[in-house]
């Protein structure tokens, strides 16, 4: 949902300050500032999670890394359609 929001000006900029030092957007920092002061739960973390490879030797070409990256991304859309995982 979009809203219309008046702030005053040294909030505004503060905030969107405060933001840019978390590595989020203000949309997110205000989200979370009325989640806090609400007492709701906050918000999951982003929607990104990255794999990590780890194994002696191992060096991935650059499809391969497409691959993987395809699907994690497949799993990530399925889960959040609540779709089960493909085999």
């Amino acid at each position: 949902m979009q809203t219309t929001l008046r702030l005053d000006d040294r909030l505004y900029r503060a905030a969107k300050a405060e933001a840019a030092r978390q590595g989020i957007s203000l949309t997110r920092l205000v989200e979370d500032g009325i989640r806090l002061r609400l007492g709701t739960k906050p918000a999951a973390p982003g929607p990104y999670s990255f794999r990590v490879l780890e194994s002696p030797g191992f060096c991935p070409t650059d499809e391969e890394l497409r691959r993987l990256a395809d699907e994690d991304q497949l799993a990530h859309d399925l889960k959040k359609l609540g779709l089960p995982p493909t085999p």
